[in-house]
């Protein structure tokens, strides 16, 4: 079964509902042809396992969840998949009393040509410097070399990679060590940790259990680390002893001893994943005497940051707790050089891309200070951090305005007014409340009128008409007037933010590039011609690129983070004919954006709306087919619906 056949019955899990072949083919990012393609293989292998009607194709959960996890031992296909299963086959042989890895077996177990494996070779040796290993050949065998510290985190991280293709769990990783009871290592950990007062997230856990179970694999088959990577650094007290506790339990019950130096491994693995901390004693006042001054004032230069930037209210004492000890743990983990991987990072991109820019420029800031480069997958935890406010900020600006009109007994129009204020929150907020149509006229404008008689077609504003008792269907009229009071304001600040940023020269199509550095050359130096940039801005832009790659599916979105254009403008580039190749993404929109620090906010607002628009393919297919700017900005406002 092809790799997009696996990540189709991933989708369709995740999603739960009936799906339709052509929502499945913009998930995807391929055709509908396709989709039905997929689907006939998988109902070929596994009969029954989709089915279709009129609303779409549904998948029976169970019987796809068993698919998923058989899927993880089956054969690699793909040149990645090889060179991952090459790299774990020659450290799993490399554990195994020095022996070599027979070229001619692998080709044989991976049915593919020995030629074949030749070529695979070349990306694992670069795979492997990247981790400082190298591997030595002799005829037709290979064995490797290098620190065994390096070993383990490669093996790690391709672990992770293959697990995170499906739904991660404690399962998963026990396919590839069946001899380990991972439930009874689980539990002892947790036990240790609630005995110590240390904190862990279900992600991290099984990051953590994945890293421990390799190192005692490791352990076990006699490949220990030879010298101390601890060079002085101090481990307090309370940690060497959870460690050892851990330790000890570990040799109890799975027959492995730890020497000196793996003690002191296991130690860095442990406090670069968990948190100690009692949620309940913890205030902003007081947590310096936990995470340390250091910690807290580079905090403070993130909260600065986040205000001055984002609008982010970073007075609130749960997110500078929270915030405060993320960065903490960030912090040891990257002085120690282990980074968690974040299932959710696709997720989080896709579907919150400011959000996710925010946390890019978090991380920039935290590479500043530290000189430690931060992952996609660290990027996306701080995006979950700092996501809560972000949100906030945005139900703030979707307030509605109004006023409540009812001629009736006037202390009726109290019981009214106290049950919308209840009912609605801050998601109304009543101007005043009149008892004559013609206060209308008289009153502040409001975005509605809440009225309990008709109101007259010549007053030009939204208006719902409600019963003074306030029943189940008037609470959804209202809910139905402010989805459309919402929708209507939302599409004419996009189009408004969209026009002031438009230029009619900054649009091009079908344009042909070797790779993206010549595509933002060609409009970099198109829109310095027109004065919008200076001659940095084809520099910052690729800082920004090197921090997290700008491309979303279809979509690529470069921009600098320096914020320092002339004038904020926007770049579209659609290639409908032959996408760009743009990182592991082939693109067929991509909007360059310059920004001027004073017009941030209309970046943001355009930003963060176009791409979750765009990332849907109908809406990328009716903007693809635009020929002028005006044509572009017109087909992204009649989206919203």
């Amino acid at each position: 079964m092809k790799s997009k056949c696996t990540e189709l019955i991933k989708v369709m899990l995740d999603h739960g509902n009936c799906m339709t072949a052509n929502h499945l083919a913009g998930v995807l990012n391929v055709s509908e042809r396709s989709i039905k393609s997929y689907i006939a293989e998988i109902n070929y292998y596994e009969k029954g396992l989709i089915a279709s009607s009129r609303k779409g194709y549904s998948i029976d959960s169970l019987k796809a969840q068993k698919v998923l996890d058989n899927s993880v031992k089956k054969l690699p296909q793909t040149s990645k998949e090889r060179v991952n299963y090459i790299i774990t086959k020659i450290i799993t042989n490399d554990a195994n009393g020095d022996k070599k890895t027979d070229l001619y077996e692998l080709a044989d177990e991976l049915y593919v040509s020995f030629e074949t494996i030749k070529k695979d070779l070349y990306k694992v040796k670069n795979r492997l410097l990247e981790f400082d290993l190298v591997i030595s050949p002799a005829n037709s065998y290979i064995s490797l070399e290098g620190e065994e510290l390096d070993k383990r985190k490669l093996l790690s991280l391709i672990l992770y990679e293959e697990f995170s293709s499906n739904v991660m769990s404690l399962d998963i990783i026990k396919r590839e060590f069946p001899d380990y009871d991972l439930e009874l290592l689980q539990s002892l950990i947790q036990e240790e940790c609630k005995k110590y007062h240390y904190f862990i997230n279900d992600y991290a856990l099984l990051h953590l259990v994945l890293d421990i179970i390799i190192g005692m694999d490791r352990i076990k088959k006699a490949r220990t680390f030879g010298r101390s990577r601890n060079e002085g650094k101090y481990f307090g007290i309370r940690e060497q002893e959870l460690a050892r506790n851990i330790a000890a339990g570990i040799e109890r019950n799975f027959q492995i001893c730890y020497n000196s130096i793996e003690l002191e491994e296991l130690t860095i693995i442990l406090i670069s994943h968990l948190m100690k901390v009692d949620f309940n004693t913890l205030r902003s006042d007081n947590i310096e005497n936990v995470v340390g001054k250091e910690c807290v004032r580079i905090v403070e230069e993130i909260r600065e940051l986040l205000k001055k930037a984002y609008f982010i209210d970073t007075n609130n004492q749960d997110f500078i707790v929270k915030f405060t000890l993320h960065i903490k743990n960030l912090m040891t983990r990257m002085v120690h050089g282990y980074m968690t991987k974040n299932p959710l990072l696709e997720h989080i991109k896709n579907t919150c891309p400011l959000i996710f820019e925010c946390a890019v420029e978090v991380a920039d800031r935290l590479k500043e200070v530290t000189k430690y480069e931060i992952n996609e997958d660290e990027i996306a935890y701080i995006a979950l951090h700092i996501g809560g406010n972000l949100e906030n900020r945005k139900s703030k600006r979707n307030i509605i305005s109004c006023i409540i009109l009812f001629p009736q007994y006037y202390d009726f129009s109290n019981k009214i007014l106290e049950i919308l204020k209840e009912h609605y929150g801050e998601r109304l907020e009543i101007n005043t409340v009149i008892t004559s149509i013609d206060e209308v006229k008289k009153a502040e404008k409001a975005d509605l009128i809440i009225s309990t008689i008709q109101v007259f077609e010549t007053i030009r504003m939204e208006w719902v008409m409600i019963t003074p008792f306030l029943s189940d269907r008037d609470f959804k009229s209202i809910d139905d007037r402010i989805q459309k009071i919402n929708l209507r304001k939302k599409k004419a600040g996009l189009k408004k933010h969209l026009m002031q940023i438009s230029n009619p020269k900054f649009f091009y199509k079908n344009q042909e590039f070797k790779n993206k550095q010549e595509a933002v050359r060609f409009m970099t130096d198109i829109m310095k011609l027109e004065g919008y940039v200076n001659d940095t801005c084809y520099g910052d832009i690729f800082d920004r690129e090197n921090q997290a790659s700008t491309a979303f599916g279809h979509i690529a979105v470069p921009h600098s983070m320096k914020m320092n254009a002339n004038k904020t403008g926007m770049f579209v580039l659609l290639n409908e004919k032959k996408p760009l190749e743009w990182d592991s993404h082939l693109v067929s929109i991509v909007l360059l954006f310059a920004i001027n620090e004073d017009e941030r906010a209309i970046f943001h607002d355009v930003y963060d709306n176009l791409i979750v628009l765009l990332l849907e393919k109908n809406n990328a297919s009716k903007v693809t087919g635009c020929n002028t700017y005006i044509e572009f900005i017109e087909a992204v406002v009649a989206c919203f619906h």
